[in-house]
């Protein structure tokens, strides 16, 4: 089904892959959710929480290269699970993906808003505190409260913002995410610089905080807590794996792109997080800008760099914003051609060839969800869905190695079944570190996902799949 209609622009290369990973990954990864998940699960600790889910995204990372270079295609882990398990399969994954996309251009868009409200703040103006806050907001165990706000209208403006320029040539997109990446990692290391000085390590004490009686409140089980919330910030290596079918050489650069990126942020984020925890007491980090809200408590040593940072993350979560509708809408062409999805999807625009249709409904969805949830509740449906779609990723390289031994790999992962097995057992530990009202929320995702499936999705059969 679709297959006569035009293909995406093969315009994208190494470089730009690589850009388009730590792009995607550097946005609120790193300006955002540090700091509500040093605040609520791991205190100073935080940095064992990116190691780990540092970890895991490398192994899953490896699988999902040698698939990426098996399957160059848009449709990225739900195309995998296509191939290796079948249609059902196919389409939870793509279903879940779905999710984590919308969902994490909604952070994105809280958290430009976040910054915007600083930075009018620090110059006098202050926005009604009801149109910059949502009206839906969740503690650390899970428990859902009214907040003050009605509406998060920044968030609403800014994802309109960002569609309009997603939706325009990929290469025009990725060219921009080039450009802001380098400023992106030059100001994060402008951080780490500037701030290694004013650091009290009086700050870091304890730097395991005791666990308060629950699980998943700070000690071991709030790093793990912590790994599973921040694990979503590097679902941006997948927004390589999205764009193999616009990349001049997929099976060569699409691996690069995936390790690279995983391997360059991991080496950001360490020392980020130290500095963070480091410059502030981690109980005042849990807002939508906690590198500000840092920098202010040594003001004014760091009073110059406050308006640096803020323009710098508002300029790089719009960038991540890009990558997330361009990835969100690649996903939804991909299921459109294989009929899981209305064909209006697979529909690319007459003069920019992108699926335009696509990001401008995933934008919508994104916006209403940013105008009435928070952070911590979209990280952590985020991190689950990621989680689960990893996890099956990892299970297709084995299922794939012993039913179609013979298919090419541009490249292979190394020591299997260990490094997949790995993956599929810390991702699946990871899962089980959320709140229990995550897994309710995605249980009830996935049975609308079903529901669907069942009266759309199972009527097609793909050609030409392998499972």
């Amino acid at each position: 089904m679709g297959h006569d209609r035009p293909e995406l622009a093969r315009v994208l290369n190494r470089p730009q892959l690589l850009a388009l990973g730590v792009g995607a990954i550097i946005g609120s990864g790193i300006f955002v959710v540090p700091g509500p998940a040093a605040a609520q699960f791991a205190g100073p600790a935080i940095v064992f929480s990116f190691l780990i889910s540092g970890f895991a995204c490398a192994l899953a990372g490896l699988c999902y290269a040698e698939l990426a270079g098996m399957f160059p295609s848009a449709g990225s882990a739900y195309a995998y699970a296509y191939q290796a398990f079948g249609p059902l399969t196919g389409w939870l994954v793509g279903w879940l993906l779905l999710l984590e996309y919308i969902f994490a251009a909604a952070i994105l868009g809280i958290g430009w808003s976040g910054y915007m409200t600083s930075l009018l703040a620090d110059a006098g103006l202050h926005l009604p505190s009801a149109l910059i806050h949502s009206p839906i907001s969740i503690d650390s165990v899970g428990d859902t409260h009214i907040g003050a706000g009605i509406i998060d209208l920044p968030a609403v403006i800014i994802l309109a913002i960002a569609c309009f320029v997603a939706r325009r040539e990929v290469k025009l997109s990725a060219t921009v995410n080039a450009v802001i990446t380098c400023m992106k990692v030059g100001i994060i290391i402008l951080v780490i610089a500037a701030g290694f000085r004013y650091v009290n390590v009086a700050n870091w004490h304890p730097f395991v905080p005791p666990n308060s009686g629950r699980w998943g409140e700070f000690g071991f089980s709030g790093i793990m807590r912590g790994a599973a919330v921040t694990f979503y910030v590097y679902l941006g290596f997948d927004t390589v794996s999205v764009a193999a079918q616009e990349a001049r050489n997929p099976q060569r650069d699409i691996p690069f792109g995936i390790i690279g990126s995983l391997m360059i942020v991991t080496g950001l984020f360490i020392p980020m997080s130290l500095i963070l925890t480091g410059l502030t007491s981690y109980t005042t980090l849990n807002v939508a800008q906690p590198v500000s809200v840092a920098l202010a408590a040594v003001s004014p040593h760091l009073r110059w760099l406050r308006p640096i940072v803020d323009v710098g993350a508002m300029i790089g979560m719009f960038s991540v914003m890009m990558i997330v509708l361009m990835a969100q809408s690649r996903i939804l062409y991909a299921m459109a051609l294989d009929g899981m999805v209305p064909a209006i999807f697979c529909n690319l625009h007459p003069r920019y060839r992108t699926p335009a249709i696509g990001t401008v409904v995933g934008a919508s969805l994104a916006a209403l969800v940013a105008a009435s949830l928070s952070i911590t509740l979209l990280s952590q449906m985020v991190s689950i869905g990621a989680l689960f779609a990893f996890t099956t990723v990892a299970a297709g390289v084995l299922v794939l190695r012993v039913r179609h031994p013979q298919l090419p790999r541009s490249f292979r992962v190394a020591w299997v079944p260990a490094i997949p097995l790995a993956a599929i057992a810390v991702c699946a530990y990871l899962m089980v570190s959320l709140p229990v009202g995550t897994w309710m929320r995605l249980c009830v995702w996935v049975f609308c996902g079903l529901l669907i499936y069942s009266v759309y999705g199972r009527r097609v059969e793909r050609k030409g799949a392998i499972y």
